[in-house]
């Protein structure tokens, strides 16, 4: 789908039809006491099916409740490694113990440094800090990730690896960055916590590094109800230090010892596995394909808009998977801040969403994209009447708010 939506055009994206509709200057504000754009709901999300449903309730039913006494935690990991094309699989409790368990696995520990990115949910870099190793920021590109050049400008003697973010469920720019961490002999984990599906050059992200960590946390892609995380590698060596990290240091496998290592209880639980196979076993031909449609809207009708500056990044060779989509706004185009654009936004009944993660280090293109970003829901219980109103809110907001307003509201 190329191209912009005009007021009435009709597009057809394979699931339902929207009509995105511009609106005229003179509409008052919801956030001023207007009428809102759209006044029914948008469905809640995770939504599981009653498959699921029966199957963890099967689990409960058995007793078997414990990784170690039931079949779904293996199945689970089985599952998700076929499908990421990858040998190995490794459930974990959260997507942040996946992190951590990643570097650890890696050896990594006091005295490393590991760049990361000052622009995501704290754990991207917190789980650094959780393997004794030091954290160093580096600035991201304007798609919002670190790049090969952020990367290189950030690498001292001490640095041993790079956690590298697919933000928003956008791929990161992964052949220069992997070339370089070859060069230098660091390390590559990829938090994929937002980007389930997503593919570089055809290959799964969370594939392309050493290893690729994800969360399965209840805003995600899928949940394995609630929390819930994985790392996927190819090495044998570092998926059995990531099972063992997991279970409190032992040699999985065998007679447990005193101190095979230093380990924690990351495991998963039974019922979580079962939720997450289900959850798995739908992703490809329902979730992410309405996900792309969803998201294809969105572009189509607000890439071309004067108050975007950057739309979001989905090339054939770095396909998104759409947790958020975001655009990226020219705030001197507007006669109030963005956060107040996005509260008027959200006033009138949609789905947008206002960046609130705090910058862990001042970055100046990181700090400008996360003052400057708003992102669209793109669930896939949500249908094109839902992006209708997200693209009619928007341009009835940005008709009143822009310098000089916007011709037609398009």
């Amino acid at each position: 789908m190329s191209g912009i939506a005009q007021p009435g055009q009709i597009y057809h994206t394979g699931m339902n039809y929207g009509i995105l509709q511009g609106v005229m200057n003179e509409e008052e504000l919801a956030i001023n006491g207007g009428e809102p754009v759209y006044g029914g709901e948008f469905p809640a999300w995770p939504r599981f099916t009653r498959g699921a449903v029966r199957r963890a309730s099967a689990v409960l039913e058995s007793g078997r409740v414990n990784y170690w006494s039931g079949g779904e935690g293996v199945e689970f990991e089985r599952a998700f490694a076929a499908w990421a094309g990858v040998k190995n699989a490794v459930s974990t409790s959260s997507g942040t113990a996946a992190l951590h368990l990643a570097l650890e696995a890696l050896g990594v520990g006091r005295g490393d440094e590991v760049i990361c990115t000052p622009y995501s949910f704290r754990a991207s870099a917190t789980c650094v800090r959780n393997a004794g190793a030091t954290p160093v920021f580096a600035d991201v590109g304007c798609d919002h990730m670190l790049n090969a050049e952020t990367v290189a400008r950030a690498i001292t003697k001490r640095t041993k690896a790079v956690v590298v973010v697919h933000l928003y469920g956008q791929v990161a720019e992964m052949g220069p960055l992997l070339a370089l961490a070859k060069r230098r002999g660091l390390r590559v984990v990829e938090d994929c916590a937002q980007c389930l599906g997503g593919e570089y050059r055809g290959r799964r992200t969370g594939t392309l590094g050493d290893a690729g960590c994800f969360s399965f946390c209840h805003t995600k892609h899928i949940t394995t109800g609630g929390e819930g995380g994985m790392v996927c590698c190819a090495d044998d060596a570092v998926a059995d230090a990531v099972r063992s990290l997991r279970d409190h240091g032992w040699k999985v496998g065998t007679e447990p010892k005193a101190f095979d290592r230093t380990g924690y209880n990351f495991r998963m639980t039974e019922v979580q596995s079962a939720l997450g196979a289900a959850e798995l076993g739908r992703l490809d031909g329902w979730n992410l394909p309405r996900r792309w449609r969803l998201a294809a809207a969105l572009r189509a009708a607000l890439a071309g808009h004067p108050l975007v500056r950057i739309a979001p990044v989905d090339t054939e060779e770095r396909r998104a998977s759409f947790w958020l989509v975001p655009f990226v706004l020219d705030a001197g185009r507007l006669r109030c801040t963005v956060g107040e654009f996005i509260e008027a936004v959200q006033a009138e009944g949609v789905g947008a969403y206002r960046i609130l993660w705090p910058l862990m280090a001042d970055r100046p293109v990181a700090a400008s994209l996360a003052a400057d970003t708003i992102g669209f829901w793109v669930h896939p219980v949500y249908t094109m009447r839902h992006i209708a109103a997200d693209v009619k809110a928007f341009r009835k907001v940005a008709a009143a708010m822009m310098k000089g307003g916007v011709r037609g509201g398009s």
